[in-house]
């Protein structure tokens, strides 16, 4: 008899399933969920890494998502980002991962600026055009 997939995948070190971009899932989330709780769900499918520091305590922040509705994997990481925003946290991306920080200490954290060099772009622009 073999062992279940979930046990299996956890066992590997790779418990997230990346899923079609279309593909709808059901919203089954607990009342009050809390943070790590919250974190780990996302993780699991978008198969992004977070860290959440020690900093924030994992049971002051808790949240209740509701969805009627089956939603997409993009729809329910707009929703974790929302979930997130409403007990005054935000998360950004360093080097392939995503950190969990306190909105009000955002400025304190080096958040990478991506600046498109204008001349690159109206030279691609215009090749597009031509062909």
């Amino acid at each position: 008899m073999s062992a279940p997939v979930s046990a299996r995948v956890a066992a590997d070190g790779d418990s997230c399933q990346r899923l079609p971009a279309a593909k709808r899932l059901k919203l089954n989330l607990k009342p009050n969920t809390d943070l790590v709780d919250l974190v780990s769900w996302i993780s699991a499918i978008t198969c992004k890494q977070f860290v959440v520091p020690g900093t924030i305590p994992p049971q002051s922040k808790t949240v209740t998502i509701v969805s009627p509705r089956p939603i997409t994997v993009g729809e329910a990481y707009d929703l974790f980002l929302d979930a997130l925003e409403s007990v005054g946290l935000t998360a950004y991306s360093s080097h392939g991962v995503m950190r969990v920080v306190e909105t009000a200490k955002i400025a304190s954290h080096p958040i990478p600026v991506v600046v498109q060099d204008l001349d690159d772009r109206d030279d691609r622009d215009d090749r597009d055009a031509q062909d």
